[in-house]
């Protein structure tokens, strides 16, 4: 790595704090926004924060300006997450707003390459991560829906920056070549999908947002097919990593998750359906996609913080790889569990998030805490 991140490292800490709070509310509260925003504004924005301060200087090659800010990004972060802990909704989504010009300026002003694909999704991406940010406290004063403010963070910053990092992940770890016209497509695609999908939350007309959701499909439909071309044109059979297959079942989650929240909407069924929409996308499809872009990143980051210099320390010693294998297809059975059990109603609702909880605790000793633990044995 040509740039480490140390401040990624306690933001991927906290992104974990903030998805076990999230399970919390999901299983004792039918407070619904509490756990929209402690989930998306908190989980899957500080895990992307954390990741965009590693990829973001290593795509340009060139160090991070004035580091000391990233720590200030991530104070500001955790006491957002306090205070959305806590229910205090406006002071979190004020203190998540400082946090959000602050980190969007900060990695603006390492960017000077625009040309690469991946960097283009990362740059639109944070503009809509500083929408989200303002559209969160103008939802708290009642001048725009709370869901417009959702909506922008998923569609407009979560899928753009991971569709960037994984355009560039995929085929570097795959070793196939990535068509950049069709690429460039799908960047124009997303730029002029998105902002009518959004719009049709700020109307907040189910009919509309119907309608306006099948843009967000056409964009992930093409995203699919421009994944699916990389397999099919490998000359001779190769063995998928297995962080690649943790992508690639995210991306198998996606479309479903996408298409409940589109029927639901077109058939006035929020109240119904609202909570698969919710586990489909953002502990199935997001949440998944972290685990794999996690055991990617986050043993590198260890390693060249702490043993590059060490002889006989490998980044596979940092990373519980079999534990990883391990748990990929569990996710599948705990969603599938935490679903069902849902859908039950009490007193089964009280064991939906259980196994899903155990295998995050899991994945984040195998990867995260198994890092910072390693010790290289001493030589005889």
């Amino acid at each position: 790595m040509f740039y480490v991140s140390k401040v990624s490292i306690p933001f991927f800490f906290l992104a974990v704090l903030d998805l076990i709070y999230s399970l919390f509310l999901r299983t004792f509260t039918v407070d619904v926004k509490s756990l929209w925003t402690v989930a998306v504004f908190g989980f899957v924005a500080h895990t992307i924060m954390g990741a965009m301060y590693q990829i973001v200087p290593n795509s340009q090659n060139r160090p991070l300006k004035l580091p000391l800010l990233s720590y200030v990004v991530f104070v500001l972060s955790l006491a957002s997450s306090v205070a959305f802990y806590s229910s205090n909704h406006f002071i979190g989504s004020l203190i998540h707003l400082v946090s959000c010009l602050i980190f969007f300026f900060h990695v603006l002003s390492s960017m000077r390459n625009f040309q690469p694909i991946t960097v283009k999704f990362l740059t639109l991406g944070s503009l809509y991560f500083l929408l989200s940010g303002i559209f969160l406290v103008l939802s708290e004063l009642g001048y725009i829906p709370f869901a417009l403010a959702v909506h922008t963070l998923t569609v407009g910053f979560m899928l753009k920056v991971v569709v960037g990092v994984e355009l560039a992940w995929i085929p570097m770890l795959y070793m196939e070549p990535l068509n950049l016209t069709l690429s460039k497509r799908l960047f124009y695609l997303g730029l002029f999908t998105t902002p009518p999908f959004l719009i049709s939350f700020y109307l907040y007309s189910y009919k509309l947002i119907a309608l306006m959701s099948f843009l967000v499909l056409a964009f992930v439909g093409y995203y699919l097919y421009l994944i699916y071309s990389l397999f099919v044109k490998r000359r001779t059979p190769k063995e998928i990593p297995y962080v690649i297959k943790y992508l690639l079942l995210a991306l198998f989650i996606l479309p479903f998750g996408l298409l409940i929240g589109s029927f639901m909407a077109g058939k006035e069924l929020v109240s119904h359906m609202v909570f698969l929409h919710f586990d489909l996308l953002i502990y199935g499809f997001t949440a998944i996609t972290i685990m794999g872009g996690m055991s990617h990143l986050y043993p590198r980051i260890v390693y060249n913080m702490k043993f590059s210099k060490k002889e006989g320390v490998y980044i596979s010693d940092l990373v519980d790889e079999k534990a990883i294998k391990r748990i990929l297809p569990l996710t599948v059975v705990a969603l599938a569990w935490m679903v069902f059990a849902e859908a039950q109603g009490r007193p089964l609702s009280y064991l939906a998030t259980i196994p899903y909880l155990i295998l995050w605790l899991y994945f984040s000793y195998a990867v995260l805490i198994r890092g910072l633990l390693f010790r290289p044995k001493l030589s005889s």
